[in-house]
């Protein structure tokens, strides 16, 4: 199926699961599953629409204090904003702390060495996450939400929203059911709708700090890759057997839950 983004202009990641199916052949209700990168970019038109269309109630936020507070949402009438910090602590290339500035250094000297790899630190951020006992807390947390909110839309995102973010919506859609392809190409979605916004910030970094060959490096890290999927899933099975432990002993959402989750979400 065709994973399309929202129809705004400032907001290039930000998606409605509207239709997509699940195993038991039911689909994923319209304006209710909306995943995005941070709304600090959206204009005013944006957000009319995310209010006045697709009727959001509330948005999960899963960045930093300090992403929060340097590119921070924006207020919105009657909608519940809840702060759900995945890592407490800077992880570069996942979250974005002084990204206007003193981040793409940091990440330049990261490229430098002759022994990092790109795709093993992104894995091992990915590990860090499904382990970690802070994102467990936070994603339990998301799902309470999720099962509390009987009509309108939730919002989720991080600062691009395609990791924090990524990993909630492989969160959510297994827990629907959704087929794993389904799943795959939304995760993968992101890296043609972040393209341009990638390629630009590569060219601005190679011209300011005039270095070549750090491009390959930073779209690693600045996009997703088989690998960080893998990742998730290998990792969960190696320590939890399958999603479906996961999600019940580490994440809360026993059987009953579930079914709530899937008859406040899904319709025939």
């Amino acid at each position: 199926m065709e994973i399309k983004r929202l129809p705004l202009e400032g907001l290039k990641n930000t998606r409605d699961f509207a239709g997509f199916p699940t195993e038991d052949g039911r689909h994923i209700k319209p304006h209710r599953l909306i995943r995005s990168g941070e709304l600090f970019g959206a204009a005013q038109s944006d957000l009319t629409y995310l209010m006045e269309n697709i009727h959001l109630k509330k948005i999960l936020d899963f960045r930093t204090t300090k992403e929060r507070e340097e590119h921070p949402d924006p207020v919105l009438s009657d909608v519940i904003n809840l702060h759900l910090p995945v890592l407490d602590e800077k992880a570069l290339g996942v979250t974005r702390e002084g990204q206007d500035g003193d981040m793409m250094e940091q990440l330049v000297s990261y490229l430098e060495s002759p022994d990092f790899s790109a795709e093993n630190y992104m894995a091992g951020i990915y590990e860090q996450i499904i382990l970690g006992e802070k994102a467990h807390k936070c994603y339990g947390r998301m799902f309470d939400e999720l099962l509390s909110q009987e009509e309108g839309a939730v919002l989720w995102h991080c600062t691009a929203g395609k990791d924090r973010a990524g990993i909630a919506s492989i969160l959510i859609l297994s827990a629907l059911e959704v087929p794993k392809e389904i799943i795959e190409a939304d995760y993968f979605r992101v890296n043609a709708l972040l393209k341009e916004d990638n390629e630009r910030l590569c060219d601005d970094m190679e011209k300011r700090l005039d270095m070549q060959g750090i491009r390959q490096g930073l779209m690693a890290m600045f996009s997703v890759h088989k690998e960080y999927l893998d990742c998730i899933y290998r990792v969960i099975e190696n320590k939890y057997t399958d999603m479906d432990n996961y999600l019940d002993e580490v994440l809360g959402l026993n059987k009953d839950k579930r079914k709530m989750l899937k008859d406040l979400y899904l319709e025939a």
